[in-house]
């Protein structure tokens, strides 16, 4: 029986193609200091090796539990993501007090979820938090920089109350953002852990290219209802990171695609006013 401290905690972990990964986040999970109460994880259209492996580990470890997802669709960022989690979700029949999504290419220090329950301890209005993401490149750690009140997306941990109120993961793109803001304009803390190691296994949005990351990533941003000077304002902050200066132009080039090609912005409203609000502040501090 997994050792979780009385906490009633379910992950899922969606995959798709990334078996090279998988056997790390297993060794990293099974040794974990509180283990989960359950862990879901969801393979998209993957191959036999990949479930030979999984079926693997759910035989020695009760806990664990695979769902095999197979349809003719591309690999995706965004909201395919948040369909495959949300499966996964849907089908833990226990009542849970805690959620987290943690992304296949993840391996997670042994303390990793005791230092995430003694933050939510030390804070009963955090309502989602994460650990900080680093990768190893030619030996040297690099840690992939995000704002203090955001949580990783391949990382995220989730307060029941939290999540009942911003009404679960939005099946769109941008999702892991909204959330954030969503439970923010709802009165909860949200917040990285900076202390709180994990690698990754490969930089973010680098599964189809990195120049097509920071295409996505721009697209994303225009369906969480960006404030266009902070958009503009990111992606030549952008321009100083890997792959340099086409990154950002890349960015800003996926942001206007969606605007051009008359996308629908994903965000609520109210939530979009919140979110426009708070990058004016940072923009432009003096208006606080």
């Amino acid at each position: 029986m997994p050792s979780n401290g009385g906490l009633s905690h379910v992950v899922v972990t969606p995959s798709r193609g990334e078996s090279n990964f998988l056997p790390d986040l297993i060794d990293s999970m099974t040794k974990q200091t509180l283990t989960p109460t359950n862990w879901v994880i969801v393979i998209h259209n993957s191959g036999q090796q990949t479930l030979d492996l999984l079926n693997e580990a759910s035989h020695e470890h009760n806990w664990i539990s695979t769902i095999s997802i197979n349809d003719n669709s591309q690999r995706k960022r965004g909201g395919q993501i948040a369909k495959l989690v949300n499966r996964g979700l849907s089908t833990i029949n226990s009542d849970w007090n805690f959620f987290s999504k943690i992304d296949a290419d993840m391996v997670l220090p042994e303390d990793y979820f005791e230092c995430v329950f003694a933050e939510f301890s030390d804070s009963e209005q955090l309502g989602i938090t994460s650990g900080t993401c680093y990768l190893m490149e030619k030996g040297k750690k690099i840690r992939e920089k995000t704002s203090k009140d955001h949580t990783r997306g391949g990382l995220k941990t989730y307060r029941r109350e939290c999540y009942d109120q911003i009404e679960g993961i939005n099946e769109t793109d941008g999702w892991d953002g909204i959330d954030n803001i969503t439970a923010q304009m709802h009165g909860w803390e949200t917040r990285s852990i900076p202390e709180l190691e994990v690698l990754h296994q490969r930089r973010t949005g680098s599964s189809s290219g990195l120049l097509s990351g920071c295409f996505e990533s721009g697209k994303f941003a225009h369906s969480m209802g960006y404030f266009p000077p902070f958009i503009l304002a990111r992606s030549i902050h952008r321009m100083s990171s890997k792959p340099i200066f086409l990154g950002g132009i890349s960015m800003l080039m996926g942001y206007l695609y969606s605007v051009l090609g008359g996308k629908r912005e994903s965000i609520r409203p109210e939530v979009q006013k919140f979110l426009r609000n708070k990058q004016k502040n940072k923009l432009m501090p003096w208006r606080k």
